[in-house]
């Protein structure tokens, strides 16, 4: 199969390191055969889907406050992403991530989740990127070769 992009746009990505090539590498995880929003964890390694999921809570809840995002997301996604937190994410997000799964009803609680979150967002695309480096093989085949 011919790849979908040439693994010199990949190396522009990496270097770029902005928001939007998060974006792209997101969009193109979720549009290939390995994906399957069927999942709790989208089928992928706990790697790849902490990379998509932690992305779209903080686009999410950037865009319309965090209860939209604990609202729309299944309970076990909800939980396969509490745990991979625990084990992989940054420092306090499981414990932010856990209060929006407990009081994102509560508007004070989710006010006080949604301002964190925005204190955070470059925090999150630092660690976006660097889970991207980590799992670079695997990406590029998902990106590369839409498997």
């Amino acid at each position: 199969m011919k790849p979908s992009v040439t693994r010199s746009y990949l190396d522009t990505l990496f270097a770029n390191r902005d928001y939007e090539g998060l974006v792209w590498l997101s969009s193109m995880i979720c549009g290939s055969s390995g994906f399957d929003l069927q999942h709790p964890t989208y089928g992928l390694s706990r790697s790849l889907f902490l990379f998509v999921e932690s992305l779209f809570w903080f686009a999410q809840s950037s865009r319309s406050g965090v209860w939209t995002y604990f609202e729309a997301t299944p309970a076990t996604r909800q939980q396969n992403m509490l745990e991979a937190l625990r084990e992989l994410g940054p420092a306090g997000f499981a414990e932010q991530y856990g209060l929006g799964m407990g009081e994102w009803t509560n508007v004070e609680q989710a006010a006080e989740v949604d301002k964190w979150l925005w204190e955070n967002e470059h925090t999150n695309n630092a660690f976006l990127w660097q889970l991207a480096e980590q799992n670079r093989a695997a990406m590029d085949v998902l990106v590369r070769h839409g498997r």
